[in-house]
């Protein structure tokens, strides 16, 4: 049997907005938040486990860097992997042809933000706790494990933490994080979300080819690359760390853009978010959500299970034979939520299919 919430709104400036819909996002932005701080700590805090090394393996002998001396150091990774895509998402919306309307340019930056930190999150929390529970040395644990040779060393014999007579304890146990790379996993997720919010807005698969394009849909995983391999010349990771810092980071970014925006070969759509989720109408949308629609001067963006559209209105009137609001009183808001929840009070106990998809057919309902 299908959930159903009553909406209601409220009024913020000159806009009259769903408290249901307003309440998801700001849940979306708590989590995502909560990640973020909570393993940012887990990772500082929470010592890894520590894996048992050869004390005469040579590749672990490398000699360490100071994390400012590395080519690219953590305020410099922050730069290229958050900074830069955030500008790149607000360039993207803004600069998009004008025949789009200044709503629809906001929400765009808005729900890119949004996505960026969900993917962030995701990834920082994957990368955190692989990086505790596997406790692999980084390629110059020797060098920051200072170890004591003269304790009970024998030849072959693996070593443990206990032979580290480093006073820097933070020192030794980041040389037990070394699977995935950090710094891997946060640029390709950064990088990659970057790319793909760049192939939508300037339809890299429209089939023409278009050599420009292609480049600057390259250059942000060119970067990625260049800050991924860094960390295997700065000593700190292994290649294989870097490739599954890459899974990682690729895989949280491409999640979360699909979460909050259409495919990229969607070239009708120009990149654009889709539209504002509703809450409590899932039982009109087949039962499985819907939308609402947002002010847009261009078409092809996407609108199906938008029910605050005037398109739907036939579909509406053969469920509710007693359909008694104008097209102007339905597309508003307020209304809109006034009407659905009486509707959904009628019709507690059946699930329709009231969708934009829908319109050329009869309305499908049970």
């Amino acid at each position: 049997m299908p959930i159903c919430f009553k909406d209601s709104w409220l009024t913020i400036g000159k806009h009259k907005v769903s408290r249901l819909s307003l309440f998801s996002y700001i849940m979306d932005w708590a989590l995502y938040l909560a990640i973020l701080i909570g393993f940012m700590i887990y990772g500082s805090l929470v010592p890894p486990v520590y894996h048992e090394f050869l004390l005469e393996d040579i590749s672990l002998m490398n000699s360490y860097k100071p994390e400012g001396m590395t080519l690219v150091p953590m305020p410099v990774l922050i730069l290229i992997a958050v900074v830069f895509p955030m500008l790149q998402i607000i360039l993207c919306s803004v600069l998009q042809t004008n025949t789009l309307h200044s709503t629809r340019k906001v929400w765009d930056i808005f729900i890119g933000m949004t996505s960026l930190c969900g993917a962030m999150s995701i990834q920082l929390m994957m990368t955190c706790i692989l990086k505790n529970i596997c406790g692999l040395p980084r390629p110059d644990l020797i060098s920051r494990c200072d170890p004591d040779y003269s304790i009970d060393f024998v030849s072959g014999r693996l070593a443990t933490v206990d032979v580290c007579q480093s006073p820097d304890l933070v020192l030794v146990s980041e040389g037990f994080r070394s699977f995935p790379s950090g710094h891997s996993s946060t640029v390709f997720c950064g990088m990659i979300l970057a790319s793909l919010n760049i192939s939508a807005k300037l339809q890299i698969f429209d089939s023409r080819g278009v050599s420009l394009k292609f480049l600057l849909v390259i250059i942000p995983i060119m970067i990625a690359c260049f800050v991924s391999c860094s960390r295997i010349s700065d000593n700190r990771h292994f290649l294989r760390d870097v490739i599954g810092g890459l899974a990682i980071g690729a895989g949280s970014a491409i999640f979360f853009y699909l979460q909050y925006f259409p495919w990229i070969t969607k070239l009708e759509n120009c990149g654009r978010a889709y539209p504002p989720r509703r809450i409590g109408v899932s039982v009109w949308c087949n039962n499985i959500g819907g939308f609402w629609k947002i002010n847009d001067k261009l078409d092809g963006s996407y609108q199906e299970r938008c029910l605050n559209d005037v398109s739907i209105i036939e579909l509406i009137k053969k469920v509710d034979c007693e359909f008694s609001i104008d097209s102007t009183e339905f597309i508003q808001t307020d209304r809109n939520i006034e009407y659905f929840n009486r509707l959904s009070e009628k019709f507690k106990h059946r699930i329709f299919n009231i969708s934009n998809k829908q319109r050329a057919t009869n309305t499908n309902y049970v």
